[in-house]
């Protein structure tokens, strides 16, 4: 997976860099449900990248039609002749004369057995994912009649582009996609597929036009999928990719279609939602089953974003792979996902459900991924979806190994947040993880059983212990920061948990007391204007940086170039900041929450209890710090030596395989009730509504937009903490708002 904001245009899906994962058919003679078709004239080399990118599909339940078109390349025939008979599921079909790609792509076409079909050039390459991806796409989504994803363009010319089927209209003027995409049988077949007379190029725009005139239209899955290799102009090849070309292709297209310029004449794709409380069908539309030679995991997350919790996930996902397992991400919420690009540089097997799938395919496609890659152990990390799911996954899974996940209480979120689902299901799961002993206590101060609960504390990476003495003015000099005062840090989101508003005011009353200091404040959220707003007001631009969201590594940097860590939390899990600060010599003044007290002691830093004289004691704590450097040092050693002994990413997973070799001996022992198969429809269907209403209520603009502008205020952050947190508010506030939008408009 590409990541947009940095993309490395060598690291294509055939490079050998990429993570790999045993993608191996089970049954090779299964009756295929994807047909591949790929024409293949001269093409060379590169055609060994294009099957490694099939060869190494998540989806193997496929036929592949290579259609040698007249080759006449002795290299290329040869590397053509590697493929015969290599694989039952390979068929090399010949044409003694090169009779150009739409007649090629035709000819595989009426040979294909699948009622799938995917063009794929022979010089292109598809993301591991891809072809599962859109299968499921067109299986969730009827009203489509093709689907494709984002392009990459490598080669010659490299750039990104995210435009496709969406824009509708917008193909009357320009093709806006790759050839590359996959398309029902019966658009193929009610269309005649492609015309053998455009074999100078442009024969897949038509194609497009084609079945729009016929009342077809297409959908597009939001990720990076295909690899298109440009030239540096393809006009050497294909004669219509000029300018004059394009012109006169447009007229014959409005001579061909005049329908579409019509009014109203361009097919709309009408996207129908399953009625409220639909039960979903628990059917895979076909098995994929995958040969298994390790152990394999499956990590349900609401996303992938930048945080402590997704920085646990990496690392344990990481130590799993490093331990001999094959490790499946799936993320159930939109979102950003702006660490998907991290997960996929540990493992290739990555979905983000809501981008391909309606919400009432979402459990059958667990199901059959669990099947498909015989799951031994599915983890429930912060997924209130998963939690949900877990009767009908139960049902339908029954010899998994189920076990959540959690790090931290949050009493104003659900009466307890995840945790309390972890309390709630625990019928339903063969262990609870716990991240701190203090998490374990409250679950079952909730009634949890304790005999089904571990703790596996997180840690820090080991390499942090190993940084030179000399690393604060190194990273300073490296980092361009000015040297001799101490460098303070705030590591966290911008947001109500982590109290930012109230670091600044510590920070401004530090100041009045004349102790001179730098603070970073490293992070993003929703209270960065606030936070802007105090530090203007408190002056203090002098002395405070906001670095804003940045890259774990740059993260990490500033740890090393600092002095103090200052985390004034709400509550807490034990802050990953906490832990890498500690391991990079940082001396931490952080609030008594959590299980921050069973990673700090006296000896290495300062604990803060809530109360009145909360502010004060920080103040006094910093103020110690920047004014004797020797108790700074002392403290700094203190703190990497903790971390070293007790608290480094190794310990915890070996804590965490141990856990899961914990859980599969209790699902022996002592095995959960399976659901029956009505009661797990029932309650999935419930999830689904649940999920639906959660995202009604949840993604107004508007009310977004006033909810930023009210948390700005202690009193309005209060009132949203304590009240408007009630989905039954937010209903009501959803309502309102599409009354003022009909009264505005």
């Amino acid at each position: 997976m590409i990541d947009p904001r940095q993309p490395d245009y060598e690291n294509t899906p055939a490079s050998q860099r990429r993570a790999t994962y045993g993608y191996t058919p089970q049954d090779i003679a299964a009756k295929p449900h994807v047909s591949i078709v790929t024409p293949f004239y001269n093409t060379g080399e590169v055609f060994a990248e294009t099957a490694r990118s099939v060869l190494c599909q998540s989806f193997q339940q496929w036929e592949w039609l290579i259609v040698n078109d007249g080759s006449t390349d002795p290299s290329s025939l040869r590397l053509l002749d590697s493929f015969r008979g290599r694989d039952l599921r390979i068929q090399v079909i010949d044409h003694e004369e090169n009779k150009g790609a739409p007649v090629a792509r035709n000819a595989g076409f009426q040979l294909a057995s699948a009622p799938y079909l995917v063009n794929l050039d022979s010089d292109d390459l598809l993301e591991p994912t891809a072809i599962e991806k859109w299968l499921w796409f067109l299986e969730a989504h009827p009203e489509c009649g093709f689907v494709k994803g984002h392009s990459v363009s490598f080669g010659e010319q490299r750039y990104l582009s995210k435009r496709g089927f969406e824009e509708g209209a917008v193909f009357l003027r320009d093709n806006m996609v790759t050839t590359m995409a996959m398309i029902r049988r019966e658009v193929i077949e009610n269309t005649g597929g492609f015309d053998p007379d455009l074999r100078t190029g442009l024969e897949d725009w038509d194609f497009w036009l084609r079945a729009a005139n016929a009342g077809y239209w297409g959908g597009m899955v939001p990720e990076f999928l295909d690899w298109y290799r440009r030239r540096t102009s393809h006009s050497d090849r294909w004669s219509s990719w000029n300018p004059k070309g394009l012109k006169r292709f447009r007229r014959l297209a409005r001579l061909r279609y005049p329908r579409l310029w019509e009014r109203n004449g361009f097919p709309i794709r009408q996207v129908s939602e399953a009625p409220h409380f639909s039960r979903p069908n628990p059917v895979p539309p076909c098995q994929n089953r995958l040969l298994k030679h390790k152990p394999r995991t499956l990590f349900i997350v609401p996303w992938m974003e930048i945080g402590g919790a997704d920085r646990v996930n990496l690392d344990w996902i990481n130590g799993l792979i490093a331990h001999g397992h094959e490790v499946t991400v799936c993320a159930t919420l939109q979102a950003a996902h702006r660490w998907a690009p991290k997960f996929s540089e540990l493992t290739p097997d990555v979905f983000i459900l809501p981008n391909f799938l309606s919400l009432t395919d979402i459990p059958r496609f667990l199901v059959y991924l669990i099947h498909s890659r015989q799951i031994d152990t599915v983890f429930i990390a912060n997924s209130t979806l998963g939690y949900q799911l877990l009767p009908f996954l139960r049902c339908h899974c029954p010899d998994t190994t189920y076990i959540d996940i959690n790090h931290a209480e949050e009493i104003h979120w659900l009466n307890g947040g995840h945790p309390r689902f972890g309390v709630g299901y625990q019928e339903m799961l063969d262990l609870n993880i716990t991240s701190t002993s203090h998490l374990r206590d409250w679950m079952v101060g909730s009634a949890a059983d304790p005999e089904r609960i571990m703790v596996c504390h997180t840690g820090a990476a080991s390499e942090l212990l190993n940084l030179p003495n000399n690393r604060r003015e190194k990273y300073r000099e490296k980092l361009k920061l000015e040297g001799g005062l101490p460098y303070i840090v705030f590591a966290g989101r911008l947001c109500d948990q982590k109290r930012p508003l109230l670091a600044v005011e510590i920070l401004y009353r530090l100041k009045k007391r004349g102790v001179k200091f730098y603070c970073l404040f490293i992070g993003d959220g929703e209270l960065r204007p606030a936070v802007e707003r105090d530090i203007r007001r408190y002056r203090l631009d002098d002395s405070v940086i906001l670095a804003g969201a940045i890259d774990h590594e740059a993260c990490l940097n500033y740890f090393a170039a600092s002095d103090i860590l200052l985390l004034p939390s709400a509550y807490e899990g034990i802050s990953v900041a906490l832990y890498e600060a500690m391991a990079t010599g940082l001396v931490p003044v952080v609030s008594r929450v959590g299980g921050h007290e069973e990673v700090l002691s006296t000896k290495e830093g300062f604990l803060i209890h809530h109360g009145d004289n909360e502010i004060d004691d920080f103040v006094e704590a910093l103020s110690r710090l920047t004014t004797e450097p020797d108790l700074l040092r002392t403290m700094g050693l203190a703190a990497r030596c903790r971390i070293a002994e007790n608290f480094t990413v190794d310990h915890g997973i070996e804590q965490l395989l141990s856990a899961i070799a914990h859980a599969r001996q209790l699902s022996q022992a002592s095995p959960r009730q399976i659901p029956t198969p009505g009661f797990a429809l029932e309650t999935a269907t419930l999830a689904i509504e649940y999920a639906r209403l959660t995202t009604a209520t949840s993604d107004n603009p508007l009310l977004h937009r006033l909810l930023a502008k009210v948390r700005r205020y202690k009193l309005g952050r209060f009132i949203i903490n304590n009240w408007l947190s009630k989905k039954w508010v937010k209903m009501f506030g959803q309502t309102v708002f599409r009354r003022v939008r009909s009264w505005r408009d």
